[in-house]
């Protein structure tokens, strides 16, 4: 048999839904903002130029799954640990264009060097100078941002499991180590 036809399915209203699984989410968004600060403060600043351009890439994404995650468990548009992932992001895009762009013009400046040997070389010096320093530079910017809102990142996440149903703390706990694997296990291969 099926439903009558004069019968209507309940909706589910968004509401219900975020709060299924704000458990789920808020254990996704902890674990790939903690992959994402690791690599900021211990992965990146060591690691090759190549490296690093892959690093920051993974880490604009993990900043997005995250951001994603805070969106969808939470009712309200906007919060201030939803505007500080964002910021993280974009700084840390800012870091990947700087990169690509020296990056850019030191493959450019073998061609160019050909024509005019000693001013392209002593300009791609002089440029890639300038990128290492706004890189870093904008690294010290990032840790600072880290220092601001990881705890308040922390404090959002106690709060959570405070009000989480016994239930709602054991799924938390079950997404964490996952998220913490795919997430450990999905950037390995750029460690070696």
């Amino acid at each position: 048999m099926g439903v009558p036809q004069n019968t209507r399915i309940p909706r589910v209203h968004k509401q219900t839904l975020i709060e299924m699984n704000v458990a789920v989410f808020t254990a996704r968004r902890d674990a790939a903002h903690a992959r994402a600060v690791q690599l900021l403060l211990k992965d990146i600043p060591p690691a090759a130029q190549e490296a690093r351009l892959k690093l920051y890439a993974l880490c604009q994404g993990l900043l997005g799954e995250a951001i994603l995650s805070t969106q969808r468990s939470q009712l309200q548009a906007s919060s201030p640990l939803l505007r500080y992932l964002k910021l993280v992001r974009d700084t840390v895009g800012v870091n990947l264009a700087l990169l690509r762009h020296d990056a850019i013009l030191q493959a450019a400046a073998g061609e160019l060097s050909k024509l005019v040997e000693n001013e392209v070389r002593v300009a791609r010096q002089e440029h890639h100078q300038a990128f290492s320093e706004s890189e870093h530079h904008i690294i010290n910017c990032i840790q600072n941002l880290l220092k601001f809102g990881h705890p308040l990142l922390q404090a959002d996440s106690k709060a959570r499991l405070a009000a989480f149903s016994e239930d709602d703390r054991r799924r938390y706990e079950l997404a964490l180590r996952e998220y913490q694997d795919y997430y450990g296990a999905r950037f390995l291969p750029l460690m070696e």
